[in-house]
């Protein structure tokens, strides 16, 4: 490169967009096909040693081949329909955006107790996000039932969020409390199995209308949220007992070496009364997180236990992830486990193991486990995937007959934009 300047400067640009495509690949969604960076780079290779050409035709044709390689595709200009105003430099809105999703998934379910299978219009939601006073988030989502009878029901998140740093944050409205990292405060549009892990689905645990604190410090994270114990299709009543929780997590990622590597901890107290209808199976909860990622795999181990109210349960899953054809196909595999205290303290997964026709005791137990394993092809990262997978489960140690032996089978769509 000595004595060729613009060849030099056009080399780093393309390193800098290579090393930038190359960490997205891991992060999703995933928005530049792997393939054209590496077209894009072979083709400036092959035109910067050869010094009889002519230079200048040279560089200009290889920046016109990074350039196309980096050009929006039909996914991306479709998707950016949902965009309906952005300006960064308004003070007072600076983005309105649609938001929306589509989740739908067919079973059959192979069991000793039976069989079944049909179609289920799992998750519809259509919305809007809007950021405004530059340091403000409004999100607001109305939900669908399977089959669209009806299209309306209920309100899904409805809240305002101030974020004048990182390191404080304040949302309030209905929203998500603060258990599981991983299993329940994630987006479904990312998660790479159908469902929640079992022992998650026991606790009851679904959004509510409260106020959160969160926010990052160095390595530190924290959040602390109070909540009502009464939700219907939109707020509630605010008269059926409070709950609140509290939590800390630290990044791990650079002392480990790793792109991501997070430990997290959180508890939820709640005050149960006798006509809360959300948080009112478990009066304590404790959930602790491992999340791991490196280029092509990921590996998260989530722990859950429930206490008071209700028989003690607890439980566990370890969840490997890792990309077969970066970008376009991906390998997962999860292990559950969940144990009671006593006979009928562990209940089989309402989808779709508790559809078996000749199930008693409502698929209730002492033990659970649950193998999954299953493929996600990326058509536009998460936002546009297909998903298939089978998961193997067990339901031990009830008390009037109510064990569970059996394979789901799954086949669906994730749609969200």
């Amino acid at each position: 490169l000595t004595g060729r300047p613009k060849a030099e400067s056009l080399l780093k640009q393309l390193m800098k967009k290579f090393t930038l495509s190359s960490r997205l690949l891991i992060k999703k969604p995933r928005p530049y096909p792997l393939a054209s960076n590496v077209l894009a780079s072979l083709a400036l290779l092959l035109v910067i040693p050869q010094s009889g050409r002519s230079g200048e035709k040279d560089v200009i044709e290889a920046k016109s081949t990074i350039e196309d390689a980096h050009r929006p595709s039909i996914y991306d200009k479709i998707w950016n329909l949902a965009t309906l105003y952005k300006d960064s430099d308004n003070p007072y809105i600076q983005e309105v955006k649609l938001r929306g999703r589509y989740q739908g998934q067919y079973h059959w379910l192979d069991s000793n107790q039976g069989d079944d299978n049909s179609w289920e219009d799992r998750r519809s939601r259509i919305g809007v996000d809007v950021k405004f006073l530059k340091q403000f988030a409004f999100r607001g989502d109305v939900q669908g039932s399977d089959g669209f009878d009806p299209v309306y029901n209920g309100v899904v998140d409805f809240y305002v969020k101030w974020s004048p740093s990182k390191s404080f944050n304040v949302t309030i409205g209905r929203q998500k409390p603060q258990i599981g990292h991983y299993d329940f405060v994630q987006s479904t549009n990312n998660q790479p199995t159908f469902e929640r892990s079992q022992i998650f689905n026991q606790l009851r645990v679904d959004r509510v209308v409260g106020g959160v604190v969160d926010g990052k410090q160095g390595n530190w994270i924290y959040r602390a949220g109070l909540y009502s114990n009464e939700i219907d299709l939109e707020f509630g009543s605010f008269d059926a007992g409070i709950a609140f929780s509290t939590g800390i997590g630290y990044d791990l990622a650079e002392a480990f070496g790793l792109d991501k590597a997070e430990v997290d901890l959180d508890y939820l107290h709640s005050d149960i009364q006798s006509n809360s209808t959300i948080l009112n199976r478990y009066e304590n909860l404790i959930s602790a997180t491992l999340w791991l990622e490196q280029e092509r795999w990921g590996f998260v181990a989530e722990g859950f236990a429930g206490s008071g109210n209700s028989p003690d349960a607890a439980g566990f899953f370890l969840q490997t992830t890792y990309d077969l054809l970066p970008e376009m196909l991906q390998l997962v595999g999860r292990y559950s486990y969940s144990n009671g205290d006593g006979a009928d303290s562990v209940i089989a997964q309402s989808r779709y193991e508790r559809r078996a026709p000749q199930l008693t005791g409502g698929g209730r137990g002492e033990h659970y486990h649950a193998v999954y394993t299953g493929l996600q092809y990326f058509i536009y990262g998460d936002k546009l995937k297909l998903m298939a997978g089978s998961e193997y489960s067990t339901v031990e140690g009830g008390g009037n007959g109510g064990d569970f032996d059996g394979w789901t089978h799954f086949a669906g769509v994730r749609v969200s934009f």
